[in-house]
């Protein structure tokens, strides 16, 4: 698969093999059950 976000990816990451491959990256982290880094801000800012 291509990097197909790597120039807004905002994950810090950038040497991880899914660095701007959004469609792999979500996976990987539902796999691992774990928040996508790109989605931390938004889930931080609606716990109550």
């Amino acid at each position: 698969m291509t990097k197909c976000n790597v120039n807004s990816c905002p994950c810090p990451k950038t040497k991880c093999e899914r660095h701007g491959k959004c469609c792999e990256c979500i996976k990987h982290h539902r796999d691992i059950k774990t928040l996508v880094y790109c989605m931390r801000q938004i889930a931080n800012s609606k716990k109550p």
